[in-house]
């Protein structure tokens, strides 16, 4: 009887033994963290990528080469910096890179090895999320009062050993207002001590971090981070962009290359008149 009441305890570990198998498999480190008093706030992991990416990648391609699709980052949360403000183009790794560093936590608090082949973490009290989410009509608030609302549960409940992942918040209102109201938001993190990633595409929140640092109070301080800088191929309709999918400190690009994807994809100016041409709505 004692050996079937830890059945279930022991899939638990089987499961995280496969886990780590199928991923080294692949090429991919999987480490042992080491677990740190929370109140050091520290997140340090080298080489730390998606599980969910790199997962879905070997289900898709059984055998393939992992380190050929899967980028990995140092993530260093800690005395010169909590609070990350994540620019970069679009499809730059923004949102895969906020995504790597929750599931990282939640493995290292569940009593797994971790993507990476360093790792420092100490452990979190909560994580809480802002990601875009559908309008909700019979709601009746709207969008922007729909992310005001979750914010203000966010915040009912926030504490500085909280982790708080912010993906392009505050994007429905005005560019003016958003900025307005994001510094305050991450001068309300700063001051509460809390870990924190917002990826945005407003690059003058960014290059405000350190005025954020001087003019407000706490003990996390803002840091600029800069996803997948983008290099373009020469103009043409078979125009490539590569990117690196690397994230770095540093200031922002100040563009999001959004002219570039419109063209990828088919909805450049030019390319749209032509096809108006064509189909003979346009002379």
């Amino acid at each position: 009887r004692f050996l079937v009441n830890l059945r279930a305890d022991l899939l638990f570990y089987l499961a995280a033994h496969r886990l780590i198998q199928r991923l080294e498999a692949g090429g991919l480190p999987m480490t042992r963290p080491e677990i740190r008093p929370a109140a050091e706030r520290i997140f340090e992991v080298s080489d730390n990528y998606n599980v969910n990416l790199a997962l879905n990648y070997s289900l898709e391609e059984p055998g393939v080469d992992l380190r050929q699709k899967v980028v990995g980052n140092d993530v260093t949360m800690g005395e010169d910096g909590r609070i990350f403000i994540l620019t970069g183009p679009n499809q730059g790794g923004k949102t895969t890179y906020i995504q790597a560093v929750g599931l990282t936590q939640v493995l290292a608090q569940a009593g797994f090895y971790v993507p990476g082949t360093q790792a420092r973490i100490s452990p979190v009290d909560a994580i809480f999320t802002h990601f875009p989410v559908e309008e909700k009509l019979e709601r009746g608030t709207g969008r922007f009062g729909d992310e005001a609302q979750r914010f203000s549960e966010i915040f009912a409940r926030i504490t500085r050993h909280s982790l708080v992942l912010l993906n392009e918040s505050l994007a429905s209102t005005s560019a003016w207002e958003s900025l307005y109201l994001a510094q305050d938001l991450l001068r309300v993190l700063r001051r509460v001590g809390a870990r924190a990633i917002y990826a945005t595409h407003m690059h003058e929140l960014a290059a405000n971090a350190d005025q954020i640092n001087a003019e407000s109070q706490g003990d996390s301080l803002l840091v600029s981070l800069v996803a997948s800088r983008i290099e373009a191929g020469p103009e043409g309709p078979e125009r490539t962009l590569a990117r690196s999918y690397r994230v770095v400190r540093g200031r922002p690009l100040g563009r999001s290359y959004a002219t570039e994807l419109a063209q990828r994809y088919g909805i450049g100016y030019e390319q749209l008149i032509t096809l108006l041409q064509q189909r003979g709505i346009l002379p």
